[in-house]
């Protein structure tokens, strides 16, 4: 049997090549200096090859919203799935396809894969679809097909949203899969998406089996799966329209083929396919979407052996995850500094030569890359701004920005285009900015939405700055809302720290090192008047950037750059609370930038 470890194939989504249409990115005025990069950062290129094969093409993502009738009508000729059928997405209403672009030496492409709605905002998908590498994505509910044969997505029809963040099975073994790709098993291959925007009610979500549950499994049940997968291993172009069959489910006997591969209390196989007379199976693409009893998803599609149809395929045990899949549902986005627009949170910084420097995340931390994918320098000429930092949905458009202080006091507003590059020209939005001793962006602070900035002067009083949610202010005067902040030298940030929904600073105490806490009541104050410690040492650290989710469960992390340049993350529960492994260090060279944000 140790043939059919090396034909071992993921059901993943197949990348396919694209032009993204992206406006040049607008620099500051002033003049960058010849520098080499910072060392030690991001992970090599040959994290890469987890990726499939790469195919032309031409893609231009779209818009989130509706996008006509929440279906199509019906289901136009085409080649049948390896002895299966077409199918209407009107049969499968929590079904979407899952459509990430990504870009690569000069070139662009997209793969694809499928999930399913457990929630108004929640999807269920495969791991390896959204946690293993780079991209924008889109999540597309109610179409028949995802991409046309001129490699458009199809957007007369159904509802597109975009990624908030995402959760991850803590231990999925994807760096153990890296290392030895022929021979290690896929365990714990399961996460699920957070979207920025709710799917309307006729998007139902999907029942899933309950924890424990063994009753749909017995051999011989028949069993339904569906996805938007190719048609066989090699096919040129993917057809990537929704397709289902029947199949039978199979003892644990049948499915262990190779038994380092197989866990049974883990995984399901089914299907009816032998290598002398192949079956109805899942392919690439179908990665992520359901294996259906009785109308119940009792299995998430996997992995499987090249060439489809010829062995079952294996598919994640949905009453070994359940619980751990249903406790994601109630758990509100993380706020993550997200650039490319996959979801995951990315960090930018400034090298010595003035450059900034994207350091792209794969939105898990365990993945033997400190949940780095790659660095690269994405604007120049910044040498000279006192302060840069991100800002969200500045212009009501869910859309990250990078606000700039220059050496004028001006403040400049750079934005982003959702998908890893800027757009349109930078624009100044206020002067007067150059001596205040701390400024950090807000999100929601009024518990209105709308983003904002606190600057804190020399004379220690905090000044609220409201943001209108359209790009401009909401008042031409900043307002007051403390004083006393100069024993601090440190302001952050986080979003709701507490999960309460309101947003909290946290502080770094100048004299002790201590981290504190003050959170508001999303009225325009504060919901205690005194800070709240909730950790000590932090004295030394060089920075302290706070991402979002970094390592890949839904919940805010800080990170902290050591004396040293080493980068450390300290997660945490979303509750306030820190959670075991903190300190760990994920990354080193970062005493060489200058902010991190």
């Amino acid at each position: 049997m140790a043939e059919l470890s090396a034909r071992r194939r993921w059901s993943a989504g197949i990348m396919v090549g694209l032009a993204l249409v992206a406006a040049a990115a607008v620099a500051p005025t002033t003049a960058a200096q010849a520098a080499p990069a910072p060392s030690g950062h991001g992970v090599s290129n040959d994290g890469r090859s987890r990726l499939p094969n790469l195919y032309k093409g031409k893609l231009v993502l779209p818009e989130p919203g509706a996008k006509g009738r929440p279906f199509q009508s019906g289901t136009s000729a085409a080649p049948k799935i390896f002895q299966g059928t077409l199918a209407s997405a009107s049969e499968f209403p929590y079904i979407v396809g899952i459509v990430t672009t990504y870009k690569e030496g000069g070139g662009s492409y997209f793969y694809f894969c499928t999930g399913t709605i457990i929630a108004p905002n929640k999807v269920l998908t495969a791991a390896h679809c959204t946690a293993d590498g780079p991209g924008t994505t889109r999540v597309i509910a109610g179409n028949d097909r995802l991409v046309d044969d001129n490699g458009n997505i199809i957007t007369t029809s159904g509802y597109v949203a975009e990624v908030a963040s995402t959760w991850t099975h803590p231990s999925w073994n994807i760096a153990q899969q890296i290392d030895d790709p022929e021979n290690a098993p896929i365990v714990d291959d399961v996460s699920v998406l957070t979207l920025k925007q709710n799917l309307p009610s006729v998007y139902t979500p999907v029942s899933l089996s309950e924890q424990g549950d063994q009753t749909p499994y017995a051999a011989g049940t028949s069993a339904v799966i569906a996805g938007y997968g190719v048609t066989s291993d090699d096919e040129v172009w993917p057809d990537t329209r929704l397709r289902k069959a029947t199949v039978n489910m199979r003892s644990n006997d049948e499915c262990n083929l190779v038994p380092e591969l197989y866990y049974p209390e883990r995984m399901i196989c089914a299907g009816n396919a032998t290598p002398d007379t192949p079956g109805s199976d899942t392919c690439p693409g179908d990665s992520g979407g359901p294996l259906l009893v009785g109308g119940v998803q009792v299995g998430i599609t996997d992995w499987g052996f090249i060439p489809c149809g010829t062995f079952p395929g294996y598919y994640e045990r949905l009453s070994y995850y359940a619980d751990a899949v249903n406790a994601d549902i109630p758990r509100p986005a993380a706020p993550n500094l997200d650039w490319t627009g996959d979801g995951h949170a990315d960090l930018i910084a400034r090298d010595s030569s003035g450059r900034l420097r994207l350091y792209t995340g794969t939105g898990f931390a365990n993945d033997g890359s400190g949940g780095f994918w790659s660095s690269e320098v994405i604007n120049s000429g910044w040498g000279s701004m006192k302060r840069i930092f991100r800002v969200y949905n500045w212009n009501g458009d869910h859309k990250p920005s990078i606000m700039a202080v220059n050496s004028s006091g001006e403040l400049w507003l750079y934005n982003g285009d959702g998908q890893g590059g800027f757009a349109g020209a930078a624009r100044r939005i206020g002067t007067g900015w150059g001596g205040f001793t701390a400024l950090v962006p807000t999100s929601n602070w009024l518990g209105n939405g709308k983003p904002g900035l606190i600057a804190r002067n020399s004379a220690g009083e905090l000044i609220r700055y409201d943001g209108n949610g359209a790009g401009g202010w909401a008042s031409a005067t900043g307002t007051r809302i403390g004083t006393g902040w100069n024993g601090f030298n440190a302001f952050m940030t986080p979003g709701s720290w507490f999960g309460t929904g309101n947003e909290a600073l946290i502080v770094r105490k100048t004299t002790t090192g201590e981290l504190f806490v003050y959170q508001s009541d999303s009225a325009g104050g504060w919901a205690t008047t005194a800070g709240i410690k909730i950790n000590s040492g932090w004295g030394s650290f060089l920075a302290i950037p706070t991402p979002g989710d970094w390592s890949g469960d839904n919940a805010m992390d800080l990170l902290g750059v050591d004396s040293a340049g080493k980068l450390r993350i300290y997660p945490t529960d979303g509750k306030g609370n820190w959670l075991p492994g903190g300190a760990a260090v994920i990354n080193s060279g970062w005493n060489t930038v200058s902010p991190i944000f």
